[in-house]
């Protein structure tokens, strides 16, 4: 079981298409995960928050929607294991 004291994060970034090669080889490989999305706005980039947004300049540096962030954990006894397999990605 991955719990907050013994895992370890092998992916952190904001590329939708990588967080998903990674599940996928995961998997295949029975490498047990967890996983977080998040997004830097919180609730104020919700749908229909359109309003707020605007009133509050969420939509981040030049207009620009902020995107989520992806954050892949496995247990540490598998860290080495699923680094070497995500290195050739």
């Amino acid at each position: 079981m991955i719990t907050i004291m013994n895992r370890k994060t092998v992916y952190l970034g904001t590329d939708m298409k990588k967080f998903s090669q990674i599940l996928d080889t995961l998997s295949a490989s029975g490498i047990p995960y967890k996983y977080k999305v998040s997004n830097p706005m919180g609730k104020w980039s919700a749908p229909g928050a359109g309003v707020i947004r605007s009133q509050t300049g969420g939509l981040g540096l030049n207009g620009k929607p902020v995107p989520d962030t992806y954050e892949i954990y496995v247990h540490r006894d598998d860290y080495d294991k699923a680094g070497y397999l995500l290195r050739n990605l």
